[in-house]
């Protein structure tokens, strides 16, 4: 396993700025509006697998509002952050030996399934980022090193739509964890997740499509 880190890493980095163009301030925690704020909410939602659960996080994540590892990070805290490229920050938790399944997709690699593990202490490795930036990832973070790269099953498509994607059946990273660990630990988590997932996503789109009277409440309360 992974030495967890008394500190939250993300508390020690800047939160994300204003919204672009509407300078809507937001919770450095889920990077939503102060109105329309989620951290209760996936306080009460949280999970803790008995997978480890290691978000490789391309630093640039941490400044967009619809960053989907930084919600990942909230709902499992007991996920550990890597950041991959940030000038400052924290050190990356220290890799104790253990058996690492790598979730990016690969021809060649097998379908993740609990026969794969077979009982076995695992640790997950999530990239985040562009699909650019996760490949990089999956070629520089030293802890990919000697981990086993696996896909994910068919399943449901992506319920995400803030981003585009360049793969119909792509998946978010935090809908691939949720997956991943559905497959490992069974539904009622990934139903959990998704719950959460799913609400953060509507009140993001409430975001894009009402920021204008959403902006003046934000102001007034500043």
């Amino acid at each position: 396993m992974l030495r967890a880190s008394v500190t939250d890493p993300l508390a020690l980095l800047p939160g994300p700025p204003a919204i672009r163009t509407r300078r809507i301030p937001r919770c450095t925690a889920c990077a939503l509006p102060p109105p329309l704020c989620l951290c209760g909410e996936l306080h009460a939602m949280a999970v803790t697998p008995r997978t480890s659960v290691v978000l490789l996080m391309h630093h640039a994540e941490l400044y967009k509002s619809t960053s989907t590892g930084r919600l990942l990070h909230r709902v499992i805290p007991s996920a550990h952050l890597r950041l991959r490229g940030a000038p400052e920050g924290p050190a990356p938790a220290p890799l104790l030996p253990e058996r690492r399944l790598l979730l990016f997709p690969d021809p060649s690699a097998p379908v993740i399934s609990p026969e794969l593990v077979n009982d076995e202490p695992v640790a997950l490795l999530i990239p985040d980022g562009t699909w650019k930036q996760a490949r990089r990832i999956t070629q520089r973070d030293p802890a990919v090193l000697g981990a086993q790269r696996v896909n994910l099953p068919p399943g449901a498509p992506s319920r995400y739509g803030l981003r585009r994607s360049p793969r119909p059946e792509a998946l978010s990273s935090f809908e691939a964890a949720a997956r991943a660990l559905g497959v490992l630990e069974g539904e009622a988590i990934e139903t959990r997740l998704m719950a959460a997932f799913d609400l953060w996503v509507e009140r993001s789109r409430e975001v894009r499509e009402h920021g204008e009277q959403i902006a003046p409440s934000c102001r007034a309360g500043a």
